[in-house]
Order: structure tokens, then sequence, then C-alpha cells
């Protein structure tokens, strides 16, 4: 009997030893969370010195390198407002939502949407938030269409996949970021508005360089930063998504 309690004890030892050890290779396998990231610690040093495309860089980084990054989304949303570029802003703030819907942050992060949709309207031609002549334009229309707009463009996002990229044409060292290769057809002359009554761009290709979004891109075009989401949706085989623009591809820009 003595014995049988005793080989009873040995397996009982072993088996907690077996199971310690399990936990023990559980946790080391826990990857480091995302706050504790270098690159994410980098982010935060560079905006509390007001280094907003620094710390953007920093975020767009750990975006890239971890799946469900939600305080990086929010920063770099954060970071975009302060760029004055309010479409990758959007994204990013409801890529948070996404993650986070019942988070104690998240009635704020709804409002900076708000703020951001407000902010590129008022980037479009004719300011429309100003008041008409007419009187004061519904801006609660204009943001839920806005708010229809973006939720299209989030289906768009989550159902794009990587296409093969075309070969990129080499720049024209005389016009940084335009690509040195003509335009097969009509030309497109600056000014002058084309068959579908719309604005003709600037040019018709752009090689994307450091530090350039959709809006800027746009505004280089054609003047206005409205039509970003053109822009995106002629590329969406090179573009992942409007927030994530490569140096050095080759945009077709859009009649």
């Amino acid at each position: 009997m003595e014995r049988f309690r005793s080989v009873f004890t040995f397996f009982s030892l072993a088996g907690l030893l077996a199971l310690v050890g399990c936990d023990g290779d559980t946790a080391s396998a826990i990857r480091t969370p995302e706050l504790e990231d270098s690159e994410f610690r980098q982010g935060m040093t560079y905006e509390k010195q007001h280094e907003s495309r620094k710390a953007l860089e920093s975020f767009l980084k750990v975006i890239d390198s971890r799946k469900g990054a939600s305080e990086s989304h929010l920063e770099a949303g954060r970071m975009y407002l302060d760029l004055q570029d309010p479409l990758p802003a959007i994204y990013h703030f409801n890529q948070y939502l996404r993650l986070k819907p019942t988070s104690e942050q998240s009635a704020i992060v709804r409002q900076m949407v708000k703020t951001a949709e407000k902010m590129f309207i008022q980037q479009l031609p004719g300011r429309p938030l100003e008041p008409s002549a007419a009187g004061s334009v519904d801006q609660s229309t204009q943001i839920r269409k806005l708010q229809n707009e973006n939720a299209k463009l989030m289906l768009e996002v989550a159902e794009l996949s990587r296409g093969v990229r075309n070969p990129e044409p080499k720049n024209d060292p005389r016009t940084p970021g335009i690509a040195a290769i003509p335009d097969k057809g009509t030309p497109a002359v600056p000014g002058v508005p084309p068959a579908n009554g719309r604005k003709a761009p600037a040019f018709t290709t752009y090689v994307i360089v450091a530090g350039d979004t959709l809006s800027k891109i746009s505004t280089k075009a054609y003047g206005t930063a409205a039509r970003a989401n053109d822009i995106y949706n002629a590329n969406r085989d090179k573009v992942t998504s409007p927030a994530n623009l490569k140096p050095g591809t080759t945009l077709t820009i859009p009649q």
C-alpha cells in the first residue's frame, strides 16, 4: 500500500511539472504587446516632438508588421489629421473602431471620424460647408453621404487582393515624381475639360515619392483634393489601401 502511494505521488508530481512546463512554453510564445513595440514607442516619441510625419511612418510600420494593431491605427489617424489629410485618417479611425468597437475611447474616435469628414468636405471645390446665397447647407446630409462612400471604400479595401504590378518606368529627371512616358491616345490639355465634362489632369501618369498622399497627388493633378478617391479606384491593382502609398509606384491619373 505504501509503495502504491509513492508511485501515485511520483506520477502526480510529474504531471504537475509537465503542466507548468507547458504554461511556460505558452507564455514565452506570446508576442510582445503592441504598446511595447520599439516602432510604436519611437512613434510616440516623435509625436511628443511634434514630428507628425516621422511618427506616422513608425505607426504604419507597426500596422504592417502586426495583425490587429488597433492603437497604431488610432495614432496613424491622428497623425493624418495633423497633416490635414482626412481620407486616410478616416480609414485608420474606422479600423480602430472595427478592432475595438466598445473601448473607452470609441466615442471619442467616432467624433474624430466626424471631424475628419468635415475637413474633407471643406477641401472640396466651392467649400460646401460654408453658407451659400440660398442659406446654410445641410451638413448632416453631406456627412452621411461621405460616410456611405467611406463604407464602400472600406469594403473595397477589404476585398482587394494583391495583383501583379506593372513594370514601373524611370522618373523624368526634369520633373520629379512624374513618369517620362507619353500617354497613348488623345493628349490631355491642362485646363481644358475632356468630353466627360471634368477638368483634364495636368499629367496622365505619376510616380509616388516619399510623403505623397492621394489628396496631395489629386491636388497636383487636378488642382483639388476632391478626386483622391478616383485616383485610388483607377489604381487598385497597385495600391493596397489609400493610406499605404509606396514610393516608386507608377499611378495612372484618370481623366
